[in-house]
């Protein structure tokens, strides 16, 4: 693209064309880019704003021989009844899947039950979703969020299976130091772990900070989950990961493991595993809060980020 030397641009797409080399930059002005253009962008990795959305989205993931796990986007609330609302819209969720797609699970943050508000409140709405969600064999996996919450999520975890919620498994981030100390503190239970390097902003000296260093602790945490006799779902999108897990997985049944790719990311990676033989299951986000978590994605994904910033710099010009 170039500009007229007789027409400097304006201030903001002067901004936005610098952003673009930088993802650092391009974070710093997602959030005054226009939502329809993040929307743009966003609709390939959310389903959208509605469970009708989602479904749509499973039915299709199905066709194409998948599986899905849903997740209500919302989190870090602050009152009981923004809690109570994703709690209702788990419970509905529950009810489409036993009859239409019983082999999708649920995704759930600890944070969107009310753990900051109230630890309590939170378990026990945890505890009523594993009951339901028990009742119509329908899975539910506690996502991880930032260090602080990981002895919360793991406390939460223990007290389902104690209680005979053998279909409740856990998200473990290979990034952080404790986590394979926390797999064999899990070994006994023969622990569902979804294995994740992990996107929250951590400290040095509760996580690792280096590439190659947080690969090698996911392929130690992935062997000791299969010593555990546990069962690997192996989420990332890392083709070098993908490679070394495989040589792991070998030794197991495709029915004792599975893949696990974001809605929209690697597709075709997906489809060759899908094609090779291996379960794979996509996690599809849907709900009101599709903005922020977009926005969250996107500064993940620099290469996401630079088609939107290309988008706003689209919609300037229509504007002239």
């Amino acid at each position: 693209m170039k500009w007229s030397s007789q027409s400097p641009p304006a201030r903001g797409a002067s901004v936005i064309i610098d952003a673009m080399h930088t993802g650092r930059a391009l974070a710093g002005i997602l959030p005054f880019v226009p939502r329809p253009i993040v929307w743009a962008v966003a609709k390939r990795y959310v389903a959208g704003a509605t469970l009708e959305d989602a479904l749509r989205v499973t039915a299709e993931l199905e066709r194409r021989h998948m599986l899905a796990t849903l997740d209500v986007l919302g989190e870090r609330f602050s009152s009981r009844q923004e809690v109570l609302q994703i709690m209702a819209e788990y419970e509905g969720a529950l009810g489409k899947l036993a009859v239409a797609h019983p082999s999708t699970t649920l995704s759930v943050m600890m944070t969107g039950f009310g753990l900051r508000l109230d630890p309590r409140f939170c378990w026990e709405n945890l505890r009523r979703l594993a009951g339901d969600a028990a009742d119509r064999a329908i899975g539910v996996t506690l996502n991880m969020e930032d260090s602080s919450t990981v002895d919360a999520t793991l406390d939460v975890y223990r007290r389902l299976r104690a209680e005979g919620f053998d279909g409740v498994g856990i998200v473990l981030q290979s990034c952080l130091r404790r986590t394979l100390d926390d797999v064999a503190a899990l070994a006994s239970l023969r622990p569902r772990i979804r294995i994740v390097k992990g996107i929250w902003h951590e400290p040095e000296s509760v996580a690792y900070l280096d590439a190659e260093t947080i690969r090698r602790k996911y392929l130690a945490i992935l062997e000791g989950v299969i010593n555990a006799d546990g069962y690997p779902e192996v989420a990332t999108h890392d083709d070098w990961l993908i490679e070394q897990s495989l040589g792991f997985l070998s030794r197991l049944s495709p029915a004792q493991y599975e893949f696990q790719m974001l809605l929209g990311v690697t597709p075709k990676r997906g489809d060759q595993l899908v094609a090779d033989g291996h379960r794979l299951r996509v996690y599809v986000p849907y709900g009101r809060d599709w903005y922020a978590y977009s926005l969250r994605r996107l500064r993940e994904n620099p290469e996401m980020a630079q088609y939107v910033a290309r988008g706003a710099i689209s919609e300037l010009f229509a504007a002239r």
